[in-house]
């Protein structure tokens, strides 16, 4: 397993493993012996074209979890399937939502591939990135990326929204400490990102309900 930089970022490239047990645990060996060099970098994982599967899509997201300072920036097929997108995904491959029901603080990264909602703040210097969207039922003031890295369909949402920086897909904005105090939602519209009211606010059933569908619960909940 190496690590390479280019004009797309650093990848994690793995070639070969004969199996996700043997590549998970080359990859969390790579990245604890690599930590202090990588920093706070956002990685790409390469794996062989036919590797990807449900389980291990979500298996590489929680070894992340693990270093709170690096991020998952995506998955990447092989050098000529190019960036694996959200869009491109089967429905099996979208991992579900993720609930986490705490503050973000300075100097975390959290990382997702599927959609997250955060019952808490997210601090000033910490850093979020979800392949969906981002719900945020508390302060956001920190640093959010979602539809990452290329689903210009993503919304953030949050019940104060005045972040230091957002991205939907490749459209960042940077915050400008002018948030009205009530919640809003960051979306892409004719290529911008605008910041709008968030008028339908509801806990996603996500959050309390632990049976069922994460599709059907999630899309029933999430604002328009």
């Amino acid at each position: 397993m190496e690590i390479k930089g280019d004009r797309r970022g650093l990848r994690v490239i793995a070639k070969h493993f004969s199996s996700n047990e043997e590549f998970l645990k080359e990859l969390r060996a790579t990245l604890r012996d690599k930590e202090e060099f990588l920093g706070t970098a956002s990685l790409l994982i390469e794996v062989p074209t036919d590797a990807l599967t449900p389980e291990l899509f979500e298996r590489i997201a929680g070894v992340f979890e693990d270093f709170p300072k690096l991020s998952l920036r995506g998955i990447q097929q092989g050098e000529s399937q190019g960036l694996l997108s959200l869009a491109e995904r089967t429905p099996e491959l979208v991992a579900p939502p993720k609930v986490v029901r705490h503050t973000i603080r300075s100097g975390q990264r959290l990382s997702h591939p599927g959609d997250l909602i955060i019952v808490g703040d997210v601090n000033p210097g910490a850093t979020v990135t979800a392949g969906g969207d981002v719900m945020i039922f508390g302060w956001l003031r920190g640093v959010v990326y979602a539809g990452q890295p290329d689903d210009a369909s993503r919304t953030i949402y949050a019940l104060r929204f005045d972040p230091s920086q957002v991205r939907i897909a490749s459209v960042l904005a940077l915050g400008n400490s002018e948030g009205s105090g009530n919640p809003e939602k960051a979306l892409i519209e004719n290529g911008e990102l605008v910041v709008k009211p968030w008028h339908d606010v509801r806990l996603p059933e996500a959050i309390t309900q632990e049976r069922g569908s994460w599709h059907e619960r999630f899309s029933s909940a999430t604002p328009s």
